[in-house]
């Protein structure tokens, strides 16, 4: 009996400490036990709720879940009867996943994050949606964690990461970053992301994947590939806006490709440079010294008052004296469609990458749709995300977890724990 009650009083405060609910900057870091849950989103277009936990369990030493469930509330406020409104036999699904019938749509962002032009304020820390997964082993909590946004992760951790080195940090971010709406037929071939730049910020994403085009009077947009997706400028003053609201998150906006017109001249690379400079340019931190090895401390860049990293991928730009952006970053994206092949690829880049100009670099951990899936119409973006998302999260949790990993960026990424997981890694 004293032997139970003490494996009780254990187990509480185990799960208490490492609730985000119980304060707003409280992060877990033992990623890997037996039966630890998260919360992701359907990358289909249903974005239902999807349950997952860690199966990797010896039943000898630990608490193997009997059954995972979903709650509207925290289930450790014991203040009221609360029944779970999914709930499963964890042994039934073997994966560590179960897929719930619970959509998440697109709620309003808590914590006073919602966008709005004239806002001069929002809540620092994580801040939970009304979504809280738990595994248990009979009326026992393992572990219990919320859907949540993490908007100020970097201040919340920088006694943790404040010596640590940019280029040596796991840093969250999106592939195709805004290519989230679209209204072209093949939207499913075009759309890379189901939340905008701020929604993916405001979450915990610091890595920015951009392509522009030009249309002459109607001036710079976003693209996918030669789809133009939406204009640029708004999309760089929520990009700054956000910066105002949480200073201290240093964000990597990477302008990767300019795929129209074909011909992408010197002059409208000045003509883009400039608006840049117009946009970003007092709130971004300059180069001078810091692209070298694995590039500066945060604390480094919090001494500067600058927050916003723009890296530019065309050598150009250096003739044209803008001094103010980066070199830039080396994407290693394998253009597979199978999650093998991919997996082969992404091991391979880790083990030979040598960050040589810029001393971040990217992982693409995305799927690649083929010709024949646009002819045909399968295997478009949202299915593919859905095939590679689960286990890009696994793969940095566990296999990677001991390699030096930088930037990860991912389509439809809630449906990965990769900003969770980069956290936790982190401010070990």
């Amino acid at each position: 009996m004293l032997t139970e009650l003490c494996l009780y009083i254990f187990l509480f405060f185990h799960v208490v400490n490492s609730l985000p609910g119980f304060t707003s900057q409280t992060y877990n870091t033992d990623l890997d036990r037996c039966g630890k849950v998260h919360l992701t989103v359907s990358s289909l277009e249903d974005t239902y709720l999807e349950l997952n936990w860690v199966t990797k369990c010896d039943p000898m030493y630990d608490m193997v879940p009997d059954e995972i469930a979903l709650y509207d509330k925290n289930p450790l406020d014991r203040n009221e009867e609360m029944p779970p409104r999914v709930s499963i036999l964890a042994r039934r699904y073997p994966d560590g996943y179960y897929k719930t019938k619970v959509k998440f749509g697109s709620p309003w962002l808590p914590g006073n994050w919602e966008y709005q032009e004239n806002m001069v304020q929002a809540e620092h820390g994580q801040h939970c949606f009304p979504y809280w997964i738990a595994s248990l082993k009979r009326d026992m909590l393992i572990d219990v964690q919320c859907l949540k946004i993490n908007p100020t992760w970097m201040f919340d951790n920088s006694h943790r990461i404040g010596k640590k080195r940019i280029g040596s940090v796991i840093i969250p971010g999106t592939h195709n970053s805004g290519s989230s709406k679209t209204v072209v037929f093949l939207q499913n071939y075009v759309m890379n992301q189901d939340r905008n730049i701020w929604t993916q910020l405001v979450f915990g994403i610091r890595y920015l994947d951009l392509r522009v085009g030009y249309y002459g009077k109607e001036g710079f947009f976003i693209n996918h590939d030669v789809v133009r997706i939406t204009k640029l400028i708004p999309v760089l003053r929520e990009i700054r806006k956000f910066s105002e609201l949480a200073p201290r998150e240093i964000i990597i906006i990477d302008f990767h490709r300019f795929p129209y017109p074909s011909d992408f001249t010197t002059s409208l690379h000045e003509s883009l440079t400039k608006l840049l400079h117009n946009e970003l340019h007092d709130v971004a931190l300059f180069p001078s010294g810091l692209q070298i090895g694995n590039g500066p401390t945060f604390n480094e860049i919090w001494a500067r008052n600058k927050s916003i990293i723009v890296c530019y991928n065309e050598k150009e730009v250096s003739i044209l004296g803008n001094r103010w952006l980066w070199h830039p970053i080396e994407q290693f994206w394998g253009n597979k469609r199978d999650v093998g092949e991919l997996k082969s690829f992404l091991d391979t880049a880790i083990k030979q990458h040598k960050s040589i100009l810029n001393p971040m670099w990217a992982l693409m951990a995305e799927l690649t749709p083929q010709a024949l899936d646009v002819i045909f119409r399968t295997n478009n973006l949202r299915k593919l995300a859905n095939n590679i998302n689960r286990h890009v999260t696994k793969w940095v949790r566990g296999e990677w977890s001991n390699s030096s990993i930088n930037i990860v960026a991912t389509d439809y990424f809630l449906g990965n724990d990769i900003i969770n997981v980069a956290i936790a890694k982190n401010i070990l």
